[in-house]
């Protein structure tokens, strides 16, 4: 079954994951979430985002934590993923954090830096990092929170909005993310069985915080 509705998706910094960092910004405009429907097998066209490679950069398993601010300086954040990726981090420290909790509270990491200014925007603005993962976050990551001078926003075990990327398992690169999927997807597995896609196209799933299998993947 598909959803009536075509989807806006605001990407803060998408990029080729072939082998390069995240660069610039755009904004793609994905076709509604494609659950699977026997009777019409063949997934519609999907955009493909992407920008310029660093052949010298190895993807590693890395957390994709992105956000931002919107027009009231809100800040805000979206599904945390784990994907193989090379890493892009913050260089320099300002008035944002972005941190990540275990279930007693503990910090796995904490990310100080600069919200990029968009010139000539309305105030929104967005960011984009590729944390690398170090061993033991599997199954401790609790909670993810963006604190900023706006207020701050959290996403943890409890968060539902669940949230596919669509990727080519080869090149890396993304061919759509698709958002506002229903409910009853829950975990990666109800992902994989349900989100239509092209022959080979792997699926990436968050509802907020990975689940135990997107970190095996």
């Amino acid at each position: 079954m598909r959803t009536p509705h075509r989807i806006r998706i605001a990407i803060p910094a998408l990029f080729l994951l072939a082998a390069g960092a995240a660069l610039g910004a755009l904004n793609a405009e994905d076709t509604h979430p494609r659950l699977h429907d026997p009777r019409n097998a063949r997934s519609q066209p999907s955009l493909a985002v992407g920008g310029t490679t660093a052949r010298d950069t190895i993807p590693i398993q890395s957390l994709l934590l992105w956000g931002g601010v919107n027009a009231d300086r809100v800040p805000f954040l979206e599904p945390v993923f784990v994907i193989a990726a090379p890493p892009s981090l913050p260089n320099a420290t300002g008035d944002y954090r972005v941190a990540g909790r275990a279930g007693d509270g503990s910090v796995l990491f904490s990310l100080d830096f600069e919200m990029p200014v968009i010139a000539d925007g309305d105030g929104s603005s967005s960011f984009l990092f590729m944390l690398p993962v170090q061993p033991g976050w599997e199954g401790r990551l609790a909670s993810v929170t963006l604190t900023g001078p706006g207020g701050s926003a959290t996403l943890d075990e409890d968060s539902r909005r669940p949230m596919a990327i669509l990727r080519d398992p080869g090149t890396r690169r993304i061919r759509a993310i698709l958002r506002d999927l229903p409910p009853s997807i829950e975990t990666q597995a109800d992902a994989d069985e349900a989100v239509d896609r092209d022959p080979g196209t792997e699926v990436l799933f968050s509802r907020g915080i990975p689940g135990p299998g997107a970190w095996r993947r």
